[in-house]
């Protein structure tokens, strides 16, 4: 009789180096860039382009599904990601001895390529979750998967913003000594990744044969198959709105933590803001998704839609109730974080779910990349815009806007309740 694999190694450290990259690129970078004097505007921008890639990806999943095997591209991946961000440690390293453009387009350009690499390694790690593990094995992991993947979160945003702030601090506030150091830990600990990937994944290659067989090969015919998808329309207005004032949110939220309070902020250091938004915040964010996961399991979508996305939208009040007050305490500020990251993650879950079940079918693996692309998208325009609409109405009126701007995603969820009642 053959051995029964132990899975939980590799599912737990795969998708922490999922996680790990795209929260330094589209989260931590946010932080970077701010610290070495950027505007609200520029930030907001140049962090919603480097998460494009991830929109996109769809373009080349078909290439990941057919050509060479998911372990390789997930292994290949992570070698060049160490790369990326020893080529970002190195820009940020020369920023004083170069212009201001040439430090930027030096740094800036690694991300991105970072960026469609981490984007690449997502298509390669779905795929082969969904490869390895049978369907059971794949229910039971999911929120294992997800729990690795917020860890990450909390490593990247909490942990390492907080290592910034104290390594600043020992080397008299030089914030730029201590992002090098940074990034620099980061690239170290992806090639590890690479290195324990290579002797920790499993090789399976009869699963690898069958799947290009299945996969036939064309980009034409997988996009033809998303196509014929029943109540596409519906699927494509859910994930472009259900989380529109998360999308004008997720920038501002942690400039907002970080402006001077003169400036309408509430003026967070590095190590604080470490704390309170990325760990307390995203802390509660996991705790969330565990238990949103958990209430779907026993409920159903159906049933739980609605009131996760209430759980999702409304506590955005508390930011406008900030903005207005701006509390000088820090277990305050934290405890409104937390409550408004563990309605998120509640939120989040009914989204994930959704996306699941549209994402069955021939070439799951490419339809489900295609629809996180979708999601992406729905992220990445609003946020990439939401830096030059907090600088021209102020973090209030911002905050107000992003409030009015939930409304179209309890509609649909509303919609999706009376849907699947059906």
């Amino acid at each position: 009789m053959r051995k029964k694999q132990n899975h939980w190694p590799w599912v737990i450290s795969t998708n922490f180096a999922e996680g790990l990259p795209y929260a330094v690129i589209t989260t931590l970078s946010v932080v970077m860039l701010a610290d070495m004097g950027l505007s609200n505007t520029e930030v907001a921008a140049y962090t919603s382009l480097l998460a494009m890639p991830w929109s996109m990806k769809a373009l080349w999943s078909p290439v990941v599904e057919i050509w060479k095997g998911k372990r390789w591209w997930m292994w290949m991946m992570q070698v060049v990601l160490a790369c990326c961000f020893s080529g970002v440690a190195f820009g940020l390293l020369t920023a004083s001895a170069q212009g201001a453009g040439l430090w930027l387009t030096w740094v800036l350009t690694f991300f991105a390529v970072g960026a469609f690499t981490s984007a690449t390694y997502d298509i390669a790690c779905d795929g082969f979750y969904m490869q390895v593990l049978d369907t059971d094995e794949q229910s039971f992991f999911v929120g294992i998967r997800s729990t690795a993947y917020r860890l990450s979160m909390i490593f990247a945003s909490g942990l390492l913003t907080t290592l910034v702030g104290l390594l600043a601090r020992r080397s008299g506030g030089d914030l730029s000594v201590a992002w090098v150091q940074v990034m620099a830990g980061v690239a170290v600990l992806m090639l590890l990744f690479a290195v324990l990937h290579a002797w920790l994944l499993p090789k399976p290659k009869r699963i690898e044969n069958g799947q290009k067989e299945s996969a036939g090969g064309t980009f034409l015919s997988t996009l033809s198959t998303f196509i014929q998808k029943p109540g596409l329309w519906f699927i494509l207005l859910f994930l472009l709105f259900y989380r529109l004032g998360e999308a004008l949110l997720s920038k501002m939220t942690i400039l907002f933590l970080k402006a001077p309070v003169e400036t309408g902020g509430l003026g967070l250091d590095n190590a604080e803001y470490g704390l309170i938004y990325g760990t307390i915040g995203v802390g509660a964010l996991t705790i969330g998704g565990i238990l949103g996961g958990m209430l779907v399991s026993k409920f159903g979508l159906r049933k739980c839609v609605i009131p996760m996305a209430l759980a999702l939208n409304v506590p955005d009040l508390l930011y406008v109730w900030m903005s207005v007050v701006q509390p000088d305490s820090r277990w305050l500020i934290g405890t409104c974080v937390g409550f408004e990251q563990f309605g998120y993650g509640l939120g989040f879950t009914a989204y994930m779910v959704f996306m699941l079940h549209s994402a069955k079918g021939s070439f799951a693996t490419a339809h489900y990349a295609m629809l996180t692309a979708l999601m992406a998208i729905g992220m990445n325009i609003p946020s990439m815009l939401s830096g030059w609409l907090q600088e021209f109405l102020g973090y209030t009126d911002f905050f107000w806007v992003v409030v009015a701007s939930t409304i179209p995603g309890i509609l649909l969820s509303v919609w999706l309740a009376r849907k699947t009642a059906k």
